[in-house]
């Protein structure tokens, strides 16, 4: 796949997190933090950066032996934490005075996982460092966050990213008559997957090997965006909502790009004073259903059903009431 092809191996390739990248040439010279707590969205170079790290630090020592990445949403329990995460970081590394220990999606682990790890962390932080990742800071306890230092990773621009992106279709060895015709297009598609860089290089990997295949692309999408999505629930068009939601994911458009779209529609007609009464309720719906976004068991289409379905239910009940 393209955007696996595309992750950065250097620290100068990390696109969009100067201050990140700053910070790690600093630690180069004046040593490294206890630990470190990377949140943002997804698709935003988290993991990569958090490997890009341990490269650094590391350098010719960078192995198994002295890497390793566990998931946190798999190995949520606090039985993993006391047994395997324990395990890890009092084994002594081999060739450098610390080893590197990447607990990605930290979000995922349980309130009592994450104490455990919380202890672990101060009581072997002489022989690991250890880098967490999370979409949520609100769901990393505050005793881990005062922990560690901590980065927020925002959505690439439009600018920084279509360059990114560019270097990445040289990489990859895009025709160059190919990559002429969708430069243009490269900051749009930035813009449409909300800085997404994954996302738009797994759109540009299934698009048809012609100049005019971007362009068309972004214009299928612009005009599934310019649908009145709000609107539409407003006049209780559920069916409609849920086909333009379905089309803008088959169109590659990742699942957050379309919630995003949707809450924009959302607060246009807030801005514009438009105090239906529809419109409160939708928003109430829309609100809970993001909570459960990095939770979600199925799919992306699956999603966008249940937020239709609980959007008719809230508006139903306070119809009755």
């Amino acid at each position: 796949m393209w955007s696996e092809r595309a992750r950065p191996t250097s620290i100068d390739e990390i696109v969009g997190q100067h201050t990140l990248v700053e910070d790690v040439k600093s630690w180069l010279v004046q040593g490294w933090p206890s630990a470190l707590l990377l949140v943002g969205p997804y698709g935003t170079g988290k993991t990569s950066s958090a490997r890009v790290i341990a490269r650094e630090m590391l350098g010719d020592e960078f192995n198994q032996l002295n890497y390793v990445e566990i998931n946190g949403s798999d190995d949520r329990g606090i039985d993993f934490i006391r047994n395997d995460l324990k395990t890890l970081l009092r084994t002594k590394p081999v060739g450098v005075e610390r080893k590197v220990v990447l607990i990605d999606e930290a979000d995922g682990l349980t309130p009592a996982a994450q104490d455990a790890a919380k202890q672990l962390m101060e009581t072997y932080a002489s022989n690991a460092l250890v880098i967490m990742t999370g979409n949520e800071l609100e769901k990393i306890k505050p005793a881990i966050r005062s922990r560690c230092r901590t980065y927020t990773f925002k959505p690439v621009g439009n600018i920084e990213g279509a360059a990114r992106l560019w270097d990445v279709l040289s990489l990859i060895g895009v025709d160059e008559d190919i990559k002429l015709g969708w430069s243009d297009d490269l900051p749009n598609l930035i813009e449409i997957m909300n800085g997404d860089l994954r996302s738009c290089l797994n759109l540009l990997e299934s698009l048809p090997r012609n100049s005019e295949s971007l362009s068309e692309r972004i214009r299928d999408i612009s005009a599934k965006n310019m649908e009145d999505l709000a609107g539409l629930a407003t006049k209780g068009e559920w069916m409609k909502i849920r086909r333009n939601l379905h089309d803008l994911l088959d169109a590659g458009v990742p699942l957050r790009s379309v919630m995003s779209t949707f809450y924009r529609d959302i607060k246009r007609k807030f801005n514009a004073s438009i105090t239906d009464t529809t419109l409160f309720d939708i928003m109430c719906a829309y609100g809970d259903v993001m909570l459960n976004i990095y939770t979600w068991p199925q799919g992306d289409h699956a999603f966008c059903d249940y937020m239709v379905a609980s959007m008719r239910k809230e508006v139903k009940n306070n119809e009755r009431n």
